[in-house]
């Protein structure tokens, strides 16, 4: 296809990091296709040391991405005429939270903890073929696509975590215990994106919990 020109930006900040408790926010955004493709990310944190022996971060991060030419599939022989090369416009939401802790009881006992919630909802609409890619006129690249129906859209949701202790229970000698869950939904309220209710879902899907145990032993010869 030919390519527009496009506009694209980034901005942010960190707050003073001597202190026990700082933030930070980072922004950017990208416009093209004429402005009819554009997308934009929030990402605000804030990270503590509220103790020598104890640390943690918390971060959000919300990105809006408005597609007008995103790939939806090739239909027919490949390298024939008849080939359709298919685009649609899709207009996508995305949340993702991040939370890590870490925390030194004392020199030979640790812990650490990371946890992410991720949820994806989006639509299409606007389903073309490719006609004339090489034209400037961005609206006259395109022709109607209508012989496979509606395109679908999705709402994907996944949950992510993870604890580790570690205990050096003589020097040398390491003992680690791991608890990772995850949670995946896919295809509940496709073509949506409600925050509040897809974050409600996600966690009453089954978890899979995996357990692990890890010990070294140092021989002193």
């Amino acid at each position: 296809l030919y390519e527009n020109g496009s506009l694209q930006g980034w901005a942010g900040f960190t707050g003073d990091q001597r202190r026990a408790v700082f933030p930070s926010f980072n922004f950017s955004f990208r416009r093209t296709d004429g402005g009819r493709s554009s997308s934009y990310n929030l990402s605000p944190s804030v990270q503590g040391r509220l103790a020598s022996a104890f640390s943690t971060s918390v971060g959000m991060s919300y990105n809006r991405n408005i597609d007008d030419r995103q790939w939806l599939g090739n239909f027919g022989t490949i390298g024939n005429d008849s080939t359709h090369y298919t685009v649609g416009r899709l207009a996508q939401s995305t949340i993702a939270l991040t939370t890590r802790i870490n925390w030194t009881a004392s020199p030979t006992l640790s812990v650490q903890l990371y946890a992410q919630p991720f949820v994806t909802g989006g639509d299409y609409s606007n389903w073309r073929a490719v006609s004339a890619p090489r034209l400037r006129d961005y609206e006259r690249r395109f022709r109607p696509f209508t012989q496979e129906g509606e395109p679908d859209g999705f709402n994907f949701k996944q949950f992510r975590s993870n604890t580790v202790l570690r205990w050096e229970y003589r020097p040398g000698s390491t003992l680690f215990l791991v608890w990772a869950q995850g949670r995946v939904q896919d295809g509940l309220d496709a073509g949506t994106f409600r925050f509040g209710r897809d974050y409600r879902n996600l966690f009453s899907a089954h978890p899979d919990n995996t357990f692990l145990v890890k010990a070294s032993y140092w021989f002193s010869m």
